[in-house]
């Protein structure tokens, strides 16, 4: 007579990740305000390295969401669960700039309001600030390029944070 066979784990459930799940939401809501944060003190103390950073960035961003997560919960998560927090990341970031683009538009939509950062744009002598300038006497023509670049923002956001998503699940799951 044999002995009945050894029964086997189940195998690793893995988690997740889309926005039922609280854990991964506040993980990429806290690495999305961070990249925010670095990208703004970026683009303040060198201007020119800002367009430079954007994508490595975000891709830091969206393993930096995967690495945490994972270590956090010590759940499994798939390289398509990773590109989905990656992408929960670049879309919260997004958000807040659609935000800020919307309070942009309404500003320069104000006469006043429009008049004032006239004035202060014309009182500077940087090129790019009297081109900003230029672009403030249109408001129409100023909002529809704002809109065209979110569009630029939102694919800048989004695919090297997936990218980093799935690299930090494949780094974790080397360790």
């Amino acid at each position: 007579m044999e002995p009945p066979p050894i029964p086997q784990p189940p195998p690793a459930v893995q988690a997740r990740i889309d926005f039922g799940n609280r854990r991964a939401v506040m993980v990429s809501i806290v690495i999305a305000m961070l990249t925010l944060l670095l990208f703004t003190m970026c683009a303040v103390t060198i201007p020119f390295a800002a367009g430079i950073l954007l994508l490595p960035l975000f891709c830091l961003a969206g393993f930096g969401a995967a690495y945490f997560y994972i270590r956090q919960t010590g759940e499994k998560i798939s390289p398509q669960g990773g590109a989905r927090l990656g992408f929960m990341t670049a879309l919260w970031a997004f958000l807040v700039v659609v935000l800020l683009s919307v309070l942009l538009a309404v500003l320069v939509s104000n006469p006043g309001l429009r008049g004032e950062l006239l004035s202060i744009a014309s009182a500077n002598s940087n090129p790019a600030t009297q081109e900003l300038a230029k672009l403030l006497n249109d408001p129409r023509k100023f909002i529809l390029l704002l809109m065209g670049q979110l569009l630029v923002y939102f694919c800048l956001f989004t695919f090297p944070s997936m990218l980093g998503g799935m690299l930090g699940v494949r780094f974790q799951a080397k360790k």
